[in-house]
């Protein structure tokens, strides 16, 4: 199912320039309690509770316009969003580890309107997907393009376990996928742990880090205006992200890709003064942690800028022409 040796099957690339390896830090032993929902972790951050509930923080994701802004990757065509999909890091790290015909059960935490379902039918046929997501717009978008799917609608005040459970979800598939999730919860590190413990082979992850300076997790001093509300946008700690890690699982070996890129001041992000500053070294974050793995304990960190997606030039010139029509 995985490359047990941490490289694509039939492949013989060697690390990344730029990536280390180190053995886990063992300082904290104490297994957190945060997957039966008895607060924060030992030895995290501190918690601030929001001054709203969860479930409202989230009440934007069900408005229409979050499934249109979701679904911009349905009008690119086959050739094309492989191409878009395959300049992350995160499908890096999933190109690099999975065995091209060995069949495994994918579930995708926060999967909007099912396009990364349909890559996985061009790229990884054999892969048995399920899709979660908290925006019933978003699943409605999901069935209706790709009605043979399975999306479901979960909700933010019921775990991940629970979800499955009310879905009739297998409740161990071999891999959980989650793109740019982990950062709008106003428990990220909570949420982090629970997808650890929800996949037998492996996590695949795509969320916000920052080098410098502690997470801020108040979601009214760092979050995203979105939809004509407000949400978390939590930059976790790239060490304190590895420490949790390394605490749920110590046994599992942890690929990161950073995409350094200054976070503060883009789309309509509030977020603490520091993530405005280069020195902060904010990032897209790619995260692999792999549970079946011949290298236990393992971490390995790498610098990966992220290049722009090379469209076919049919595709640029039909965009190029649109985009002239839309402002004449």
């Amino acid at each position: 199912m995985w490359s047990p040796t941490g490289q694509a099957c039939g492949t013989s690339n060697p690390a990344p320039m730029g990536a280390t390896s180190r053995p886990p830090n063992r300082l904290c032993t104490v297994m957190s309690s945060m997957a039966e929902g008895r607060g924060a972790m030992a030895g995290s951050p501190s918690r601030t509770p929001p001054t709203l509930t969860d479930a409202q923080w989230y009440a934007d994701w069900q408005s229409q316009a979050h499934s249109v802004h979701f679904d911009s990757r349905a009008g690119l065509d086959s050739r094309n969003l492989v191409r878009n999909y395959e300049c992350l890091n995160d499908i890096r790290i999933l190109s690099e580890r999975i065995l091209p015909s060995q069949p495994l059960n994918l579930l995708e935490v926060g999967c909007a309107t099912g396009e990364f379902c349909r890559y996985l039918r061009i790229r990884y046929p054999h892969i048995a997907y399920c899709g979660l997501d908290i925006s019933q717009t978003a699943i409605d978008r999901a069935r209706q393009k790709y009605p043979q799917g399975r999306f479901f609608v979960s909700s933010p005040d019921l775990s991940l376990a629970e979800s499955l459970k009310q879905w009739g979800v297998h409740p161990l598939p071999e891999l959980v996928y989650s793109k740019d999730v982990v950062h709008h919860q106003t428990q990220p590190f909570e949420f982090l742990a629970e997808m650890l413990h929800c996949a037998t082979d492996a996590v695949i992850l795509r969320l916000r880090t920052r080098d410098v300076g502690p997470t801020e997790l108040d979601p009214e001093k760092s979050c995203q205006y979105h939809y004509h509300g407000w949400m978390p946008y939590i930059v976790m700690n790239v060490d304190e992200v590895l420490s949790c890690i390394q605490r749920e699982v110590p046994q599992g070996e942890i690929v990161l890709y950073r995409h350094y890129t200054v976070l503060g001041g883009r789309v309509n992000r509030f977020l603490p003064k520091d993530c405005y500053l280069p020195e902060t070294k904010t990032a897209e974050t790619a995260l692999g942690v792999f549970l079946n793995t011949k290298q236990p304990g393992r971490v390995t960190v790498a610098n990966r800028q992220e290049p722009e997606p090379r469209y076919t030039l049919d595709y640029r010139i039909r965009y190029f022409t649109t985009t002239l029509l839309r402002r004449s």
